[in-house]
């Protein structure tokens, strides 16, 4: 059961690479444009995957290929779905375009960064990962040389700004891919995770953020890349109980932020019970029976274990397969929610949201 988890985890990170092509994340981003109902409100995305709208470069990344962003923006636009992912929905919440990622803050005009700013790269972590991408220290870093540069007034940022923060489930993959790791050392390593977060929690806080949305980890047993191993069946309970252990002693140190400035400045968003929510048997849906919606086993899969969502041979020709159910799957490829997944987690988490403008 370790060995399998270890080996699954592997399937967590994206390869980094440095270069992008600007025109078509532009258009994606052209195309969520919404009216701004709060004013000067700001979201500052930091994070991995989940989050990342387009910062991840292009030429190895599977968000960057055929068939991702098949619902939105039509085409692969450096997304790791099918279409919109959490930081769209929440932006969509807060009535604002989604921010624009900061890999691409030089080739816009400067009213488009009026809704803020997404410094999350797939693949990364709190801490390095397998990846070569900035890590969350390093994305706060990227925060504060904006402030320091003057691209948002610190007063602006004081009064009206918003950060969500999804992170750390690529620091999991990354310690068991890392030889010499075991599950001996999983409570120290999961500590020192929280540990490093709350600092970077507080120096956001202390940037001049006032409302911090954090989200739980995901149950890591439920994604494809582990439950493949059971044949989609079920939830690997070891891994899903590392989860939980990350969530409490998380929330543990929201709570005390929160004690420390008097203001509920965190806010939690749990993803873990939004995800097993989703997931949980049987799935009832018109048109479809119970048999044919296996809500573990993602829409877009490689033709066989070489292969995964995206892959082509050598020729060019297609090696993966994308389900007739896409509207109703939870998973888009083995590690990320479809865009009717993370709307059935915004869904879910749409009450903690609320607690954004107490």
């Amino acid at each position: 059961m370790e060995k399998q988890t270890a080996i699954a985890s592997s399937c967590f990170f994206l390869l980094y690479i440095a270069t992008f092509t600007v025109a078509e994340v532009l258009e994606a981003h052209h195309h969520h444009h919404r009216h701004n109902r709060h004013g000067s409100m700001k979201l500052f995305v930091f994070g991995d995957s989940y989050v990342d709208t387009g910062n991840t470069g292009k030429f190895v990344s599977a968000s960057w290929k055929e068939p991702y962003g098949i619902n939105f923006p039509g085409k692969p636009a450096g997304r790791f779905l099918d279409g919109f992912v959490l930081t769209d929905y929440i932006a969509s919440f807060l009535g604002i375009r989604s921010p624009v990622p900061y890999a691409l803050r030089k080739f816009v005009k400067k009213s488009k960064l009026e809704s803020g700013m997404n410094f999350a790269f797939g693949g990364t972590g709190v801490f390095d990962t397998l990846v070569s991408g900035p890590n969350l220290t390093t994305q706060v870093g990227f925060f504060e040389q904006l402030l320091q540069q003057k691209v948002y007034a610190k007063n602006d940022v004081v009064k009206s700004s918003i950060a969500l923060v999804s992170v750390a489930g690529n620091d999991y993959a990354a310690h068991f891919g890392r030889p010499g790791n075991d599950t001996k050392d999983l409570a120290m390593f999961t500590k020192s995770i929280i540990k490093q977060l709350t600092v970077d929690l507080k120096r956001i806080h202390d940037l001049g953020v006032q409302k911090i949305a954090v989200t739980t980890i995901e149950p890591l047993g439920c994604l494809p890349s582990i439950t493949s191993f059971l044949s989609y069946q079920n939830c690997n309970e070891f891994a899903n109980m590392a989860s939980m252990f990350h969530n409490q002693i998380l929330l543990q140190k929201l709570e005390e932020l929160n004690k420390e400035t008097k203001n509920s400045t965190f806010v939690d968003l749990d993803l873990y019970n939004a995800f097993i929510s989703a997931v949980k048997p049987p799935k009832h849906h018109q048109g479809y029976s119970t048999f044919q919606i296996n809500t573990l086993k993602p829409c877009c899969v490689g033709v066989s274990n070489e292969y995964s969502c995206g892959s082509v041979d050598q020729t060019g020709a297609k090696k993966y397969i994308v389900c007739d159910n896409l509207d109703v799957s939870f998973f888009w490829d083995t590690v990320h929610p479809s865009q009717n997944g993370w709307h059935e987690v915004y869904a879910a988490i749409k009450p903690s949201l609320r607690q954004l403008y107490s």
